[in-house]
């Protein structure tokens, strides 16, 4: 499969939807730090990832016109991307959860 900018928002998408079943199977089950660390973990990339977004945004708005034309040639998300972000997390953990503990009680 060939990785675009169309079909990446589905890819990430999957990607969160194993790593929130990993998560949240850890935190219900009690199964030690797992659902802890992992959280912990997913949480300080994020922070991470923010502060080194804006920091890049605020240097290129005042300082450089270098790093300001690369960030035009960046992918900027949309609503759709989001969209299909989330939609495909939603499918992908439904199909794990259903793969492993079956359809019993529905």
């Amino acid at each position: 499969m060939r990785i675009s900018k169309h079909n990446t928002p589905i890819i990430m998408g999957g990607l969160m939807g194993l790593m929130m079943m990993w998560m949240l199977h850890g935190a219900l089950t009690g199964e030690g730090t797992i659902g802890a660390g992992a959280l912990i973990a997913f949480i300080a990339a994020h922070v991470v990832l923010a502060a080194i977004a804006i920091g890049m945004a605020v240097f290129a708005a005042r300082l450089s016109p270098r790093v300001r034309q690369f960030m035009d040639r960046l992918h900027h998300p949309s609503l759709s991307h989001v969209a299909a972000m989330f939609s495909s997390a939603a499918a992908v953990a439904l199909v794990l959860h259903f793969g492993i503990h079956g359809l019993g009680g529905i």
